[in-house]
């Protein structure tokens, strides 16, 4: 049995390599083939594409790359055509994803989208297209399974698989041993996964470490596809991502995944997102929910502050921490985020998600 699979960015990889991990242990014979990165390669995909380069945010950023990305699609739409294939699983990267599920299915390939597009957020137009191309939903956010059957597509809340990925990689006593050369309160800065937005993130983050010196120390979670020396003159963690998260007084976020990583290991964090003008205004636009980051979408309340726009003041970001640091906050807010696992389904989603598409092979 053949199955192709898509992830387009980092995250993407890493749900899909733990799903894959999951249904050889059900059906070891399993062949996959697709699109995605080291991490599903490590897990036997033979990749027809890699991602790196191709995670983008923003209309801005899909304009500056509109050739590579759709070279990339007319080989993984031929590839899908002429493979043998009993199961196409996309997962997330709507952009191109969705694209890709009308060519499967006009193949006869049976669909299953795996981590739904934030189509609750932004995107409702594209309802229409999953209903035609996509056989089922797996979705990792408890809302969304009553958002697609109330508009009739069929899908089944597994939980979210970070819920049991999430734990962080050494002891703090080894953490601060290696990373930590004062006893002051710990920020962890983590500036996003694409190149993009890490370039616009770092010279907020290189005022925030001055603005605060000798109040805090700081450490620069460095993304797993961003070259090094794209964060010359930080201190940087690369190998022990929650470890960091876990260990931190509190965070700086940009707004994605790793605000639910955050959440998870209960730290408090500001959400922040700075954005091109273009993509601020249009996603302004766009966006139908009162909030922007995961954890507090998610918690259905703003539990965590965001500062999201064009332009970021230094000083809102600076009033912001102030708040998270008194302690009396900080408490609060981790009393708050330690609900979110709860929400989010518990342990077992990657397993379940699995289970549900070897039924439906």
């Amino acid at each position: 049995m053949k199955i192709f699979i898509t992830a387009g960015e980092d995250s993407g990889d890493l749900h899909a390599s733990l799903l894959i991990r999951e249904i050889k242990k059900i059906l070891p014979e399993t062949e996959f083939e697709g699109m995605g990165g080291k991490r599903m390669e490590r897990e036997g995909v033979k990749l027809v594409e890699n991602i790196k380069g191709l995670s983008v945010v923003g209309f801005q950023e899909v304009l500056s790359k509109w050739r590579k990305l759709l070279k990339v699609y007319i080989k993984l739409a031929e590839k899908l055509r002429k493979g043998n294939y009993s199961l196409f699983i996309p997962v997330d990267y709507p952009g191109m994803n969705l694209r890709l599920c009308k060519v499967a299915k006009e193949r006869g390939i049976k669909v299953i989208y795996y981590i739904s597009p934030q189509l609750w957020a932004w995107g409702e137009r594209r309802v229409e297209w999953i209903r035609k191309f996509v056989d089922k939903m797996i979705v990792i956010l408890p809302f969304e399974e009553d958002f697609y059957r109330k508009r009739g597509i069929e899908a089944i809340f597994v939980g979210h698989p970070l819920v049991e990925s999430v734990v962080p990689e050494i002891s703090e006593e080894e953490f601060r041993k290696k990373y930590l050369k004062t006893s002051l309160p710990l920020i962890g800065l983590l500036p996003g996964s694409r190149e993009e937005e890490v370039k616009r993130h770092l010279p907020l983050f290189k005022k925030l470490i001055t603005h605060f010196q000798g109040n805090f120390e700081f450490l620069v979670l460095r993304a797993r596809n961003v070259e090094e020396d794209i964060y010359h003159g930080f201190r940087t963690v690369f190998e022990e991502p929650y470890s960091l998260m876990k260990y931190s007084y509190l965070l700086v976020v940009a707004s994605g995944t790793a605000t639910l990583e955050a959440g998870l290991l209960c730290t408090p964090m500001v959400i922040i997102y700075r954005s091109p003008l273009i993509t601020y205004l249009v996603g302004r636009s766009l966006l139908k929910i009162p909030h922007v980051g995961l954890v507090n979408i998610v918690m259905g309340k703003r539990i965590v502050p965001e500062l999201v726009g064009y332009r970021i003041k230094l000083e809102d970001l600076a009033r912001e921490i102030q708040k998270l640091a008194k302690e009396e906050e900080n408490k609060r807010i981790r009393k708050e985020l330690s609900n979110l696992k709860r929400i989010l389904g518990g342990s077992g989603a990657v397993k379940r998600a699995a289970k549900v598409i070897c039924e439906n092979l």
